[in-house]
């Protein structure tokens, strides 16, 4: 199973955060360069369940 929570990482109104990722194995529709979980690999654009 992956993790779904990762960091710290900085955050300019708390200083830091913890991230939760729910959606599994990095599957987005954007590959933004700001992302924590690094690119996306796995570009998805059509509804489907993931759990």
């Amino acid at each position: 199973m992956e993790t779904l929570a990762f960091g710290p990482v900085p955050s300019r109104r708390l200083g830091k955060s913890l991230g939760i990722n729910n959606i599994p194995a990095k599957n987005c529709t954007y590959s933004c360069i700001y992302c924590q979980l690094g690119r996306t690999l796995n570009m998805m654009v059509e509804r489907k369940a993931f759990y």
